[in-house]
C-alpha cells in the first residue's frame, strides 16, 4: 500500500527542504560557539598559603608548564614561593583587583573568539579550536602564549591606561605599550593563529617575502574579524592610518628608489619590519613596521583583485608572483 502526502504537506516538507538547504549554503544558520575561558587568575588568586598555590600549580600542569616555561611547576618551590609572595602582596592584590574590573567578565574576548574561531573553522575544517586561559601573575609571565592547543592570557599586561601599574622595561616604550589593552587581545590571538595556515617559501629571504607573510596574516585578521577596526588589527592608530594610506605614494617610492623589495639584509629589513616609533629613512610621520602596512596592502590588492579564498591566499607561499598579479603600486583607491 503506498504512502499518501497531501500537497500541502508536500508543499511545506519541500519549503522546508529549501530552507535547510539554503541555510546550508549560505552558512547562515550557525551562530559562533560560544566558547569558555577559564580563569586561572581567580583560581590562583583565591589561595592563600604556600601549599595552596602548589595544589594550583598541580591541577592546572600543562597551562603553568606552558606559562611559566617550567618542567613541573608543582615540584619548584622557589616558583610557589614566589607566588605565594605576591599573592599576599597588597600591592599585586590592587592588581588583581584592577584586572577584575577591567576583566569582571570576559563577554567582549569571548563573543570575539568565538567568532574569530567559528570563521576558521568555516575556512579551514581542520581547525581545533584551542581552549583558553587567563592569568595574572603581576608580570611574571608572558602576556600571550599562543599555541595550536591553548591560549594563555596575561589579563594583567592589558589593564589599559588607567591601571596603576604597567608593565615595565625597555621592550615596553610608550608606542608599543598603548596597544597593551583590551580592544587589542583578540586581533593578536587571531594574528598568531595565522601563523599555522600561512605558508611560506623559506628560501626567499628578501624584504618582499617578509612583507607579503606579514600582509596575509593581516588579511586573515580582517576576514576573520571583519567588525573589528583596522587600527587594532596593525596597532596603528586612527590618524596614523589615515596619514599613511594619504601617504603611500611617497611610502612606495622610497622603497623602490632604494631598491628594498629584494633586500635580504637583515639590517635593512629591521628597519622597516622591526619596531620602532616612526621609520626615520621615510619621516618622523611614518610609523614605524610600514613593512607590514604595505605588506598588507599589497596583499589585499592581490585578494579583492583575484577574488581568490582565504584558504588559497594562506597556501600562496609565493611571494614574488602574489606581488605582481596584485597590481599595486602605490596607488591608494580604496579607502
Amino acid at each position: 500500500m503506498g504512502v499518501r502526502v497531501s500537497s500541502r504537506r508536500f508543499a511545506n516538507l519541500l519549503l522546508t527542504s529549501l530552507s535547510l538547504t539554503l541555510c546550508i549554503l549560505l552558512n547562515s544558520c550557525t551562530k559562533p560557539e560560544l566558547i569558555s575561558i577559564e580563569r586561572l587568575d581567580q583560581a590562583l588568586f583565591s589561595g592563600k598559603s604556600f601549599a595552596d598555590v602548589q595544589a594550583f600549580l598541580a591541577k592546572h600542569r600543562v597551562e603553568t608548564q606552558l606559562y611559566f616555561n617550567a618542567t613541573d611547576p608543582a615540584s619548584d618551590t622557589a616558583l610557589i614561593a614566589e607566588l605565594t609572595s605576591r599573592i599576599a602582596n597588597p600591592e599585586l592584590q590592587l592588581l588583581y583587583q584592577q584586572t577584575q574590573t577591567e576583566f569582571g567578565n570576559t563577554n567582549q574576548l569571548t563573543a570575539q573568539l568565538s567568532e574569530a574561531f567559528t570563521n576558521i573553522k568555516r575556512d579551514f575544517p581542520t581547525f581545533k579550536q584551542p581552549r583558553v586561559a587567563t592569568f595574572i601573575t603581576g608580570f611574571m609571565g608572558p602576556d600571550l602564549v599562543v599555541t595550536d592547543s591553548l591560549i594563555l592570557i596575561g589579563i594583567d599586561y592589558f589593564v589599559g591606561p588607567s591601571g596603576k601599574y604597567r608593565p615595565r622595561g625597555e621592550e615596553f616604550p610608550q608606542y608599543i605599550l598603548r596597544r597593551y589593552a583590551q580592544p587589542y587581545i583578540v586581533p593578536t590571538i587571531v594574528r598568531l593563529l595565522s601563523e599555522q595556515f600561512n605558508e611560506q617559501n623559506r628560501a626567499d629571504l628578501s624584504l618582499l617575502a617578509d612583507m607579503v607573510y606579514n600582509g596575509k596574516s593581516l588579511v586573515f585578521t580582517r576576514t576573520m574579524l571583519p567588525n573589528v577596526p583596522d587600527s587594532l588589527i596593525i596597532g596603528y592608530s586612527d590618524r596614523q592610518l589615515t596619514e599613511t594610506f594619504n601617504a603611500q605614494e611617497q611610502v612606495w617610492a622610497h622603497f623602490i628608489d632604494n631598491q628594498l623589495l629584494y633586500q635580504a639584509n637583515a639590517d635593512i629589513k629591521k628597519r622597516y619590519m622591526g619596531e620602532r616609533p616612526f621609520t626615520a629613512e621615510i619621516g618622523n610621520r611614518c610609523p614605524g613596521r610600514i613593512g607590514d602596512w604595505l605588506g598588507w596592502r599589497i596583499v589585499s590588492h592581490y585578494f579583492d583583485g583575484k577574488k581568490v579564498s582565504i584558504t588559497d591566499l594562506m597556501k600562496n607561499a609565493d611571494a614574488r608572483q602574489l606581488f605582481q598579479e596584485s597590481g599595486y603600486k602605490g596607488q591608494k583607491d580604496d579607502l
